[in-house]
C-alpha cells in the first residue's frame, strides 16, 4: 500500500508541474505573430537590393512600437558589425596560416578574448564590491557601459 501511495503522489507531482508549465510560458502567440510577420518582410524582400533595411522596414511596420523596433534593429545592426570587425581583426592576426596551423591561430585569439573579456567583467565586479540587489545590478550595467562589455539584459 506504501508504494501504491509514493507512486500514485510522483504521478500527481509530474502532472501538477507539468500543467503549472504549460501555463508559465510567456509570449507563445507573440513569438508565433513574430515569426509571421519576419516570413512576410522577407517574402517582400528577396529582391531588394538592400534587403535587410527592407526587412526592417516592413517587420517594424507591423509591430506594436515602430520607433523602439527601429531602434533595437540599429543597435542590432551595430552589435553584429562590431562583431564582424572583432572576427576580420582575428583572421588578420592569423594570416597566412592554413589548416591545423590556422584553427589553432584562430582558437588561441578567441582564447585571449575570452580572457580579456573576463579580466573587465572581473573589473566590474570589484567596482560593485558591497552592493546588494537593485544597487548591484544597476553598479554592475554601468560598469558593463563604461567598459564596454556588451548589453546583457534580463527579464
Amino acid at each position: 500500500m506504501n508504494r501504491f501511495t509514493t507512486a500514485a503522489a510522483a504521478v500527481s507531482l509530474a502532472l501538477c508541474s507539468s500543467f503549472a508549465m504549460a501555463q508559465m510560458q510567456p509570449g507563445g502567440p507573440d513569438r508565433v505573430q513574430m515569426r509571421e510577420n519576419m516570413k512576410a518582410a522577407y517574402e517582400a524582400c528577396k529582391d531588394q537590393p538592400n534587403r535587410r533595411a527592407c526587412m526592417t522596414d516592413r517587420f517594424c511596420a507591423k509591430s506594436q512600437d515602430p520607433a523602439k523596433c527601429q531602434a533595437r534593429a540599429k543597435e542590432h545592426g551595430q552589435r553584429m558589425q562590431k562583431h564582424a570587425e572583432e572576427r576580420q581583426k582575428m583572421h588578420e592576426a592569423c594570416n597566412g596560416k592554413r589548416g591545423d596551423d590556422l584553427a589553432n591561430c584562430i582558437k588561441a585569439q578567441r582564447q585571449m578574448k575570452h580572457a580579456q573579456r573576463l579580466e573587465m567583467r572581473q573589473k566590474a565586479h570589484e567596482a560593485c564590491n558591497g552592493k546588494r540587489g537593485d544597487e548591484l545590478s544597476t553598479c554592475l550595467r554601468d560598469q558593463r557601459e563604461k567598459l564596454g562589455l556588451g548589453h546583457h539584459r534580463r527579464g
